[in-house]
């Protein structure tokens, strides 16, 4: 039976509340989607997404033409086969287009790959082994973040069955320091993400275990990392084999200005309200997400612009008419409530949530990927009313030469003139699942007419803050450069 070619879920409870629709549907029905990366692969202001699959089936690349999508993984030269667990977008070479690397399972026998964009996204050709970055292990979550702050991206990558790797980058090569720095856990890390949590001006990492090891929180001291989990209480410690964390996310979920962090997983969710000092208090049962089911995949979105942060966790079971996916709505209470029985999609996200606005008109659209035969890739246009869909503002964070290197920036949004907070976000350094995506930080408004935007950089002089004044919502994505790292 074909798919209709326009799908509409409404939010019942809501009758002014936001539509879906979905996107070409035959294009995207293949099942045994895993990680789903947004970028901007060949300059034309659109978003461009990489699909990676299971073993046999060739991973895609889809061109984004003005909102019509095109696979060209093929021609570009990236139509892997072999089991892709983990993909991230960043520009390792400061060349303004950006990479991709690519992370496979260790029963594909098959290197991880870096695929260099040799230029407008029409072609890529792996560099991997050249710049000494072809790890093999059963590959997680990667991230292109900068943890020395000397200007360019560094990489990590995560394992479940070895331990953890940090490569600095050096220019022509990378040299792995994970171990030299105390990064390399050892532990089954099947999530990671990477942000300030203790505001002192480098980025910090947390890694999600599973089979009941402990999370880890490290601790960027400059010299080394610190694994100060423990000493924080974000280190679930004490679970059965069976219990375990997986996709983190973060956001700022009350609105205090400090960065909290999400903890999708097996047995129950965490929520690590961040006090302010490095300090966590656990809140998942007080605000409503503590969940229960298998949780793998989470992602932070404003989908429908009212100025508070919503959450989709999607659930992963081996049989597909147990899938229990969330999309958990912030109420003005506080508290969240799971509004995703109303939608009635017809597929989970098992390994892939993306909160993006493909069409660039404001308002965030759903990019999923379900691994289960009966699964598909689906994508969901938010057809929020466009009044609405340009209460938002959307911002790129580049540096002093216009260039993608800036993951784990943060940007905060206040009422102009103010210091009344609207809404935070994070540069992404890994989020939906095993994923990194290059695209815009999208803040939801409210009533908001004008705002005055931070963006807080890391740099050799530690957190520095980029200002931009009376900022009218609604006008397209506004690109903030960052200083020179000096």
């Amino acid at each position: 039976m074909r798919l209709p070619i326009v799908i509409l879920i409404a939010l019942a409870q809501a009758p002014s509340g936001p539509q879906f629709e979905l996107v070409q549907p035959e294009l995207f029905a293949a099942a045994g989607g895993q990680p789903n990366a947004w970028a901007d692969i060949d300059g034309d202001g659109d978003l461009d997404l990489f699909v990676g699959f299971q073993e046999g089936k060739p991973n895609r690349l889809y061109r984004n033409d003005g909102g019509r999508f095109a696979d060209i993984a093929a021609a570009a030269g990236i139509a892997d086969l072999p089991d892709t667990r983990a993909a991230a977008w960043g520009d390792f070479d400061g060349d303004g287009d950006v990479d991709l690397y690519v992370g496979f399972t260790r029963r594909a026998e098959t290197r991880n790959r870096l695929y260099r964009n040799d230029g407008g996204g029409a072609h890529f050709t792996d560099v991997a082994a050249a710049l000494g970055v072809d790890a093999i292990g059963e590959t997680r979550q990667i991230s292109w973040i900068d943890y020395d702050n000397d200007g360019d991206l560094d990489l990590f990558v995560a394992f479940r069955d070895a331990p953890n790797m940090l490569f600095r980058n050096d220019g022509a090569r990378f040299t792995s320091v994970g171990l030299d720095l105390h990064v390399d856990d050892r532990r089954r890390t099947v999530g990671a993400v990477w942000f300030d949590f203790d505001e002192d001006g480098d980025l910090d990492l947390f890694v999600a275990n599973q089979n009941g090891d402990a999370n880890g929180l490290f601790r960027n001291d400059g010299a080394r990392f610190v694994d100060v989990a423990g000493e924080l209480g974000v280190d679930a410690p004490g679970r059965p084999e069976t219990a375990g964390s997986n996709g983190p996310s973060v956001t700022d979920v009350d609105g205090d200005g400090h960065l909290d962090l999400f903890v999708a997983g097996y047995g129950a969710n965490f929520l690590y309200r961040n006090l302010g000092r490095g300090r966590f208090v656990e809140a998942a049962a007080e605000y409503g997400v503590q969940g229960g089911d298998k949780a793998t995949p989470s992602s932070w979105g404003d989908y429908d612009n009212d100025g508070r942060p919503d959450l989709y966790v999607s659930s992963y079971v081996d049989q597909p008419i147990k899938e229990h996916d969330f999309l958990f709505h912030r109420e003005g209470g506080g508290r969240f409530v799971d509004v995703l029985p109303t939608l009635k999609l017809p597929h989970g996200a098992t390994h892939g949530v993306q909160w993006v606005d493909f069409d660039n008109d404001g308002d965030l659209d759903l990019s999923l990927t379900n691994n289960n035969p009966t699964g598909a890739h689906p994508l969901y246009r938010n057809l929020l009313e466009s009044a609405r869909a340009r209460q938002s503002v959307e911002i790129r964070v580049v540096d002093d030469r216009g260039r993608d290197t800036r993951a784990g920036s943060e940007v905060r949004v206040y009422a102009a003139g103010t210091r009344r907070l609207l809404g935070s976000g994070l540069v992404d350094t890994g989020s939906g699942y095993c994923s990194q995506n290059v695209m815009p930080v999208h803040v939801g408004l409210g009533s908001a007419s004008r705002v005055d935007i931070e963006v807080t950089s890391m740099s050799k002089m530690r957190r520095v803050v980029t200002r931009q004044a009376g900022v009218t919502p609604g006008r397209g994505v506004l690109t903030v450069r960052t200083p020179a790292f000096r």
